[in-house]
């Protein structure tokens, strides 16, 4: 009997905890919709800034981020982000000589400009493995481009706010 009276509390608990999880979950992606700050340049260079990474501003529209180690006593493996800011875009891009790097891209993805759901298709166009133009992401139309030259891969996103009247 006793063992029966355990299992049970146990059954009991695990639906607890999970019920307990969901409602933590519900409430993270609440908060993240209703906390979606404007993808601007000020904002997304302010983010990699806030994460301490090397800046350089080239020019005012232009700011150029900088993160490497020594691998070993021959290679060094390292990241260089590119914000851009246009009249028309925000443009982001990644330099990456190492899988470790990928990371800043994750952090890009995942911040606080982008819904859940634009967080989604975001990661689902950079995996697609196709080059994609004009796509049509929440807020925005995106341009995806991938390059691969030898010992690096490069990750170019370009956001173009929709207009109020093409939504």
């Amino acid at each position: 009997m006793k063992i029966f009276i355990s299992i049970v509390l146990c059954v009991i608990t695990l639906f607890l905890l999970n019920d307990f999880a969901l409602a933590v979950e519900r409430a993270k992606n609440a908060s993240r919709s209703a906390a979606t700050q404007p993808l601007t340049y000020a904002n997304v260079v302010s983010s990699f800034k806030e994460a301490h990474l090397r800046a350089t501003e080239v020019q005012p529209r232009c700011t150029i981020f900088f993160e490497g180690k020594w691998k070993n006593a021959n290679v060094y493996d390292y990241c260089v982000i590119m914000v851009e800011n246009s009249d028309q875009d925000i443009q982001v891009t990644f330099y990456l000589t190492d899988a470790h790097e990928m990371n800043w891209v994750t952090e890009f993805l995942d911040a606080p400009f982008f819904a859940q759901s634009e967080t989604q298709k975001l990661f689902g166009l950079m995996n697609s493995g196709h080059d994609i133009r004009g796509e049509k992401i929440g807020r925005f139309r995106v341009d995806f481009h991938r390059w691969q030259p030898r010992h690096a891969e490069i990750l170019v996103f370009s956001f173009t706010p929709l207009s109020k009247s093409s939504t």
